[in-house]
């Protein structure tokens, strides 16, 4: 098969990340503005300066998020600030889980879009070994290498051809608190798996759920499995598990299994139970612990947290929503899960290219950098052009984590680590309605990952 080379990198202190998710389906067409041309300002010395000129025309992008979420809205506005700079009209669709299976059968329909973000390197992978992805070598290796570190080309280079650039990166290492509700009751939020536990328990005691889950998309669990089984297995089995070195019946992942469900698989810790939580969607997830009335006092998951509170609740950072990193298990390092999305081009022309460019300067970041919920990889853009404390704490656990990991299930082949109600998200869904199923499910999900394996 086909790999990406991060497939075995890992960084410290390296400025890396990203999301993965899904959500609305929803179609928003931009409207081109007056095509004037447009300079990218860059933010650091060796940043690069991209001159995109009006052309006129229009294209077709693809992402999973549509208008009806915080992170949609965000992009069509970075898509209209493009169409004003280049009268391009783009039409905007966002698809959510289905993104991975309306490409793969529009790409062999012969109708693929113009540009699409993919939300995991194994889609990439899977993409560009089917020829349906554009060498944009010549048109962005430059800038490319000008506004991104080294491991950003990695990621998006598949057999030495680069295919990608990365555009939003997360940190997916964040568990987000009800700043009210621990002020109120004098709690500090937890270090350690230990005081997560300990914390959980004071909650109940005062009469408040501690956690909601949005386990209804089961991204969010596999996020949650990622983050614990790095800290209870370490770097290198995470290599082994993410390239099928190791089974899924390891020892390694019972361990990690057996420690989150000290957390999930106790109803009393989650909003609604098992049941609840398996009915509600991650944007919910988030409204039940900032929303009024206040469901829970935290929700793990990315940094992207942040947008969704204000844009779903009104919350606002430092005063109503903060984070603290995800705690250390048992004395591991200080580390950082991430994910990130790819913006690759099916067709070569100037205004996909224009897309990709725009996309790719410190401009057409920083556009949702001002915005909140968001983490760009570029390197033109500084911790202090984030817009509050709690997003340039974000960018800056990034920065300095000691160890670094991709989201494992964003590595694996689409079909067995993002496909709603299968492979691993299913699996863990399954996991969370009977955690005392746990041999059946991971044999299950082993099942699937020998499935999933390249002939040959």
């Amino acid at each position: 098969m086909k790999r990406l080379k991060f497939f075995t990198i890992f960084l410290t202190l390296a400025m890396v990340a990203a999301a993965c998710g899904s959500s609305s389906d929803d179609t928003t067409t931009t409207t081109a503005g007056t095509p004037d041309a447009t300079t990218t300002t860059a933010g650091t010395p060796d940043a690069t300066t991209t001159t995109i000129a009006p052309l006129g025309g229009s294209i077709e992008v693809l992402w999973v998020r549509g208008a009806d979420h915080p992170d949609g809205e965000a992009f069509i506005a970075v898509l209209d600030a493009f169409t004003a700079a280049t009268g391009v009209e783009v039409n905007y669709q966002g698809l959510g889980d289905d993104l991975p299976t309306i490409l793969s059968t529009r790409v062999e329909g012969g109708d693929p879009p113009d540009v699409a973000l993919l939300p995991q390197p194994g889609l990439l992978v899977d993409l560009a070994s089917r020829g349906a992805l554009i060498d944009i070598e010549a048109e962005l290796g430059s800038i490319v290498d000008a506004n991104y570190a080294s491991v950003w080309r990695d990621l998006g280079t598949v057999d030495g051809t680069l295919h990608g650039v990365w555009y939003k990166a997360s940190n997916k290492s964040t568990v987000f608190y009800n700043v009210q509700t621990f002020n109120d009751l004098g709690l500090t939020p937890p270090a350690t798996w230990d005081d997560w536990i300990a914390v959980a328990g004071a909650l109940v005691d005062n009469g408040v759920t501690p956690i909601a889950v949005g386990g209804a998309d089961g991204w969010t669990l596999s996020d949650w499995f990622e983050n614990i089984y790095v800290r209870t297995a370490g770097q290198e089995k995470y290599v082994q598990l993410t390239n099928h070195e190791i089974p899924w019946t390891d020892a390694s992942v019972v361990e990690a299994f057996t420690t989150m469900g000290e957390l999930l698989g106790n109803d009393d810790f989650i909003a609604g139970g098992a049941s609840g939580a398996l009915q509600k969607g991650f944007v919910d997830s988030v409204v039940a612990v900032f929303g009024d009335p206040s469901e829970a006092a935290m929700v793990y998951e990315g940094d992207f947290v942040g947008g969704v509170a204000t844009g779903e609740t009104g919350a606002q950072p430092v005063v109503d929503f903060d984070f603290v990193p995800f705690p250390s298990i048992d004395g591991s390092p200080p580390a950082v899960m991430g994910g990130g999305d790819v913006a690759v081009a099916f067709t070569d022309s100037p205004e996909t290219f224009a897309l990709l460019k725009f996309l790719a300067s410190p401009e057409g970041a920083a556009i949702w950098v001002a915005r909140g919920g968001f983490n760009s990889p570029n390197k033109g853009i500084d911790v202090s052009q984030y817009p509050d404390e709690v997003s340039r704490k974000s960018a800056e656990g990034l920065a300095n984590a000691e160890v670094f990991v991709f989201d494992l299930s964003d590595l694996v082949p689409a079909a067995f680590g993002s496909t709603g109600a299968a492979g691993i998200w299913g699996g863990l869904q399954n996991w969370l309605e009977n955690p005392s199923n746990l041999t059946s499910v991971l044999e299950q999900i082993e099942a699937e990952a020998e499935a999933a394996q390249p002939m040959g």
